[in-house]
């Protein structure tokens, strides 16, 4: 019965060989063939005679003869390696080939498998071919864009001036609407072009970084002071949470960093009907040359599914085609900012759900001047639209005093007090009470996947944490970022002891 199944294997094998497509070549100590198979005899151009001849002339790279010795190149022993095979006619195609020798004093000293990949070669030259064909193309098209955008530019501003001319001239109603609907028109129009040409310039690799000196807090200030008016206009609030450690004066291009920042806060108003948009900036490390921030900005707007996100930073595409009806715009805005930010040796990334908010996060290098020591000062930026009226509850304030202390400093944020009912506001307090349940529950999810490295949930769980936040709560933001940040550099006792921090402030926090 044993050698039954010998034999039946014995024949599996013989057929293998024979009816293969790979070449299969048996050769003895002084090189010559004693066996092969069909497809070596028809790849190779021989018949019977391929007995006569010696495998180092068939593989002449892989093999060679020295003194009547057969040596085989180790990097195709028991290794599969691309050389030559050498047909009757002396021409030649590349294989794989590999070299397996007997362990034992045998008539036969080795078997040799090659496989053509002619055509596999072949087929790589052609997508080579295609390639720089379509960089020569892109490239040609990035260069037209550029041209085109750069001769739109000069009517446009022509034209822009000449309405800023008309503007300071007596004009009855119906003119000037009519030259402040012309001017709108070409601002949106220079905007459009400005987008095109930033883009045609980064995916040509043609924009040069400027590196100048400029003050971070102001930075701030002027992102505020961009935002302000449509985030009133809106009924939004503007939180900004800046780490205090984060240096004085840095140095890179102001322009561009915040043209990323505009773009970003710019979609989050966008899409967010009610709520919030907090932007919050930590310092990640720094040496003596160099800073790198985190950037973070959360909304409380419409969310983007799964699906959506992966179109998100795709060039002239928007996560829906109504929205380009409803909202406006390229759909260049992120793809910019992300190739901006990689410019700036950064990566961007996004967290989110369809109808629970966005979070947008990224990081940047910057440079620090030399003489540069001072860190940002604690600053109030833009009362207007930075509203935090739920600050740490004094320790052991009742819910009277509590609710008066919060309608008091409404009144100085020039809030209507008297449109604030006393039952909505007790309302929100148990709202508060349910989040708070929520927050401690995800909190100890996020323990169990730290303890058990799974980094992948831990960065879910750390996202959520830090939106369940109370984002007004400085301290406590600032915390949730360095958890997130911990989480992300997978620091596995760091991001421990920053929960345990976090359950403790908690705990002061009513």
């Amino acid at each position: 019965m044993q050698k039954k199944k010998q034999n039946i294997l014995l024949t599996e094998l013989q057929l293998i060989y024979q009816f293969s497509q790979e070449i299969f070549l048996i050769f003895n100590r002084d090189g010559e063939i004693v066996d092969c198979n069909q497809a070596a005899k028809e790849e190779l151009g021989y018949t019977e005679d391929i007995y006569q001849v010696s495998i180092v002339n068939i593989f002449r790279k892989a093999m060679r003869k020295e003194r009547d010795e057969l040596i085989v190149n180790l990097r195709y022993r028991n290794n599969t390696a691309e050389t030559f095979a050498y047909r009757k006619n002396q021409t030649c195609f590349p294989v794989t080939l590999r070299v397996a020798l007997w362990p034992y004093n045998t008539k036969v000293y080795g078997l040799c498998t090659a496989v053509n990949i002619s055509d596999k070669k072949e087929a790589f030259r052609e997508i080579r071919r295609l390639r720089n064909d379509l960089k020569s193309t892109d490239q040609f098209k990035n260069e037209f864009i550029a041209n085109i955008t750069h001769e739109l530019r000069t009517p446009v501003n022509g034209v822009i001036g000449l309405t800023n001319s008309l503007l300071e001239t007596s004009l009855k109603p119906n003119q000037l609407d009519a030259v402040n609907m012309i001017r709108s028109s070409c601002s949106k129009m220079e905007t459009i072009i400005n987008n095109v040409l930033d883009y045609s310039k980064l995916a040509s690799n043609k924009m040069v970084l400027e590196q100048r000196e400029f003050d971070f807090p102001n930075f701030i200030d002027n992102i505020v002071s961009i935002h302000s008016s449509s985030i009133n206009e809106k009924g939004l609030k503007l939180i900004i949470n800046v780490a205090d450690d984060i240096p004085k004066r840095v140095i890179g291009d102001e322009y561009r960093l915040t043209q990323v920042l505009n773009n970003i806060i710019s979609n989050a108003i966008k899409f967010t009907s009610v709520g919030q948009i907090v932007l919050e900036v930590a310092k990640v490390s720094q040496n003596n040359q160099d800073v790198e921030l985190f950037f973070m900005v959360i909304d409380t707007g419409i969310g983007i599914s799964l699906e959506e996100m992966d179109r998100l930073f795709k060039s002239f595409t928007q996560v829906d085609g109504s929205f380009t009806r409803r909202f406006g715009g390229t759909g260049l805005g992120l793809s910019i900012s992300k190739l901006l930010i990689e410019e700036m040796h950064g990566t961007i990334t996004v967290e989110s759900e369809k109808g629970q908010g966005s979070i947008f996060s990224f990081n940047v290098h910057l440079g620090i001047p030399e003489e540069e020591e001072d860190t940002v000062e604690k600053e109030h930026f833009n009362q207007d639209t930075v509203v935090n009226l739920y600050e740490e509850d004094p320790l052991g304030a009742s819910e009277v005093d509590y609710i008066s202390r919060i309608l008091d400093e409404a009144k100085h944020f020039s809030l209507n007090t008297e449109e604030v009912p006393m039952q909505s506001i007790l309302e929100d307090m148990q709202e508060q009470k349910k989040v708070r349940e929520v927050l401690y529950d995800r909190m100890e999810r996020l323990i169990i996947c730290i303890e058990m490295e799974s980094w992948r949930k831990t960065d879910d769980y750390a996202s959520a944490v830090k939106k369940l936040l109370p984002m007004e709560n400085k301290e406590l933001s600032n915390k949730g970022l360095s958890l997130v940040l911990a989480v992300r550099k997978e620091e596995h006792d760091q991001a421990l002891e920053i929960l345990e921090e976090l359950k403790a402030m908690l705990k002061e926090v009513k």
